[in-house]
Order: C-alpha cells, then sequence, then structure tokens
C-alpha cells in the first residue's frame, strides 16, 4: 500500500472511531412499577383491550397486549385467539377491585365481574405500556408447604396469601367426598391440594385448558394438581367460587376412583371416567350442557369410549365438548340405573373385564347401543 492511502485509511479509522459512541448503553432491565390513583383503570384499558381483539379477531392487537417473551403463556394466549376466532367472541365489562404490587417489576391485579368471579392476573410493562404476563419461575417464591385442619397442601410462595382460601375450599371437597364413599370405600388416605400459579410453573406438558388433574393408578398420591387458570374468587375475594370448588370436586371425585380400585380408570371407558366427576362434581353449567347437547354433532358410542385422540390438529374445545356428553351420559345412568350404585357397580364390572357388551347388560340390562340410542333421546328431551 502507498504511503498516502495507508495514511488515509489511518485518518478514516479515527474518524469512525471519533463518530461512534464510547461503549454501547447497558440493558435497562425490565421496568419498575408504581402502583398509582389510575393503575386500575389503565389495566381494565388493557383487558378491554384484549378482549376487543378477540371479538374482531385482530391478532396484532391481540399481540399488543400481551408478554410475548413467556413462552408458557404466549401459547396459551394463542390458543384463547384461536378459539375466538373459530367460534367467536362477546366482550363484557372488566371490573378490577384489587390491585398490588409483587416483587418490583409486576403488578397483581383481581381480573372480572361479580357474577363469574375474579381471577388473579398479572401485568408488566414494557416499552411504557402495560401488558398481560406472568411471572418467571425463579420469581414465584419458591415451594412451600402446609397444612390445614389435615389438608396438605403444596404450592408456591406467590401464593402464601390466598392459600387458606385454597384450603377452606379443599376442606369442603374432602367432607364432600367421605359423603360419596360412604358405604363404598374406606378413605383413609391423606387428601391435599397442589397449586400451580402460572403456565410456566404448570409445564409444557399440561394443556392450556387443563383446570386440574390427579395421578391415576397412583392411590397413594394425596394431591389433586391445580392451574392458575382454573382459580377465581368471589366478590370480596374472601373466598373462591363455585366454579372454582366444582373443578376440586371433579378432580377429587377421581382420586376416591382409584381409593375404591387402584388403576380403575386405565379400565374404564372415557365416558364413564370422565363423566362421574364431571356430573356429581358439578363441573359444566346448564348453559354449556345445552348448548353442546343440542348443537353439537353427537359422537358415537365408540368415539365416547375412546375420548378424544388430541394432536396439533384438534379444536381445543373438542375435550370439553366431549365432557359434557359424558356428564349426560352419567346422568342417564343414574336415571335407569336406580342412582349412585349403579355407577359404583358398574366400576366394579369393570374391574373384572372391560367388555362394554358384558358389563353394560349386567349392571344396566341394555347393550351399548340401545344405551347409547336412549341417552341421546332422553338427553335431547332433557336439554333441548
Amino acid at each position: 500500500m502507498r504511503a498516502d492511502r495507508r495514511f488515509a485509511a489511518i485518518a478514516l479509522a479515527i474518524l469512525l472511531a471519533a463518530c461512534a459512541p464510547a461503549s454501547a448503553p447497558a440493558p435497562s432491565g425490565p421496568e419498575k412499577v408504581t402502583i398509582t390513583a389510575t393503575t386500575a383503570s389503565e389495566l381494565v384499558s388493557v383487558m378491554t383491550a384484549w378482549q376487543a381483539a378477540l371479538g374482531r379477531k385482530d391478532l396484532s392487537g391481540f399481540q399488543a397486549t400481551i408478554d410475548l417473551s413467556r413462552p408458557a403463556f404466549r401459547r396459551c394466549q394463542a390458543e384463547t385467539f384461536d378459539i375466538a376466532s373459530r367460534q367467536g367472541f362477546t366482550p363484557s365489562e372488566v371490573k378490577i377491585p384489587k390491585v398490588e404490587p409483587y416483587l418490583d417489576v409486576y403488578v397483581r391485579a383481581y381480573v372480572g365481574d361479580d357474577v363469574n368471579g375474579y381471577s388473579r392476573v398479572y401485568f408488566r410493562r414494557e416499552a411504557g405500556k402495560w401488558i398481560r404476563s406472568e411471572p418467571l419461575d425463579t420469581e414465584l417464591g419458591g415451594d412451600q408447604t402446609k397444612t390445614v385442619d389435615g389438608l396438605q397442601l403444596s404450592y408456591y410462595g406467590i401464593d402464601g396469601d390466598v392459600i387458606d382460601e385454597y384450603a377452606a375450599s379443599g376442606n369442603d371437597v374432602r367432607a364432600f367426598l367421605l359423603q360419596q364413599a360412604a358405604g363404598h370405600t374406606a378413605t383413609g388416605q391423606a387428601f391435599g391440594l397442589r397449586i400451580f400459579p402460572t403456565r410456566g410453573a404448570a409445564g409444557p406438558n399440561v394443556a392450556c385448558g387443563v383446570a386440574g388433574f390427579h395421578l391415576p393408578n397412583t392411590p397413594n398420591d394425596p394431591f389433586i394438581r391445580l392451574f392458575s387458570n382454573a382459580l377465581s374468587f368471589k366478590a370480596g375475594l374472601a373466598s373462591v367460587t363455585e366454579t372454582t370448588t366444582s373443578i376440586i370436586r371433579h378432580e377429587g371425585l377421581h382420586w376416591l376412583q382409584d381409593q375404591f380400585i387402584p388403576g380403575i380408570t386405565a379400565r374404564m371407558p372415557f365416558w364413564l371416567v370422565e363423566g362421574w366427576p364431571d356430573f356429581i362434581g358439578q363441573s359444566r353449567s346448564l348453559a354449556v350442557k345445552k348448548n353442546v347437547v343440542c348443537n353439537t354433532s353427537t359422537p358415537t358410542y365408540k368415539q365416547l369410549e375412546d375420548g378424544v385422540l388430541q394432536t396439533p390438529e384438534t379444536p381445543p374445545e373438542l375435550p370439553g365438548q366431549y365432557y359434557s356428553f359424558a356428564n349426560t351420559m352419567v346422568e342417564y345412568v343414574y336415571k335407569i340405573g336406580g342412582g349412585a350404585n349403579a355407577y359404583w357397580d358398574l366400576m366394579t364390572a369393570y374391574k373384572a373385564g372391560v367388555d362394554a357388551k358384558v358389563n353394560l347388560p349386567q349392571v344396566l340390562h341394555v347393550t351399548p347401543e340401545v344405551f347409547h340410542a336412549g341417552w341421546i333421546l332422553w338427553a335431547k328431551q332433557t336439554y333441548c
């Protein structure tokens, strides 16, 4: 390189260096939040925009209201948008009676209404605006345990302020289960609740629509697992809603199935496994059952035996529809079988063998085909 060119190159390098900042600015990190007199109304606006975007099927508008950096939360929000896009969504009035800080980068708001209850929803600020979010696993306060009147509780520190309200509902359910078990099975095994406060804590294998579950074929495991999407509080926030308690009852009845005959849920058909907790636990509202029975194509008996095979292409609302059908099928069992004993007798029959063509005639005195046809006729007359 000639000397003059070498000099020019050096001069250019010095000039560019002089124009560049001395160092890149350090990341600012999460925005710290402060609760003010207007925070609740600001969060109502976020939820109103969230609902409006669902109603318009406006994906970009919807995404603008949520935290896209939380994978599990994002996945479940995307499912919510998918369902609303296919089924429609009607916005409703949003109320937030209480807002409180969590750590220094979140606020926790009780979002809902007096009819349906209030859920604990988390928000943080990003680029100067509020978005729906959830704390990271490292921000949940660690595992905690507690026993209240004999009920075992396992939860994260983030829920320590409401664990007694969950415990009150859990103990009501435990008394209910003892009533159901009377004359059929001993229930000396411990019973408890395990609370998961975020979709991230729930783990990737838990479907977004799952409200709770009991580990099947594990009679020594006491815990009903409950997820944040299922938990809500009555007006006044002093106790959980009936919907929340019905979910605990539903999963508690699965626990009771396992206490009666360990592993029986692996032998019975879907409609018997899920229909009994759903019916006895009052997991479906009358309006929901009417809508499904009257406006949805009725599955075959074989489909109701097998349940929904869930794949990435399965509509997320389909499992819930099958639960409604199963609920009414067990109600029909009580009608034609003379009450609750018919269900316990069916469980006993399925312990001996899994052939519906043997078990239904033995207990209900009808074939599966006759049962299916009779149930459809009865359900249409009852609900439609």
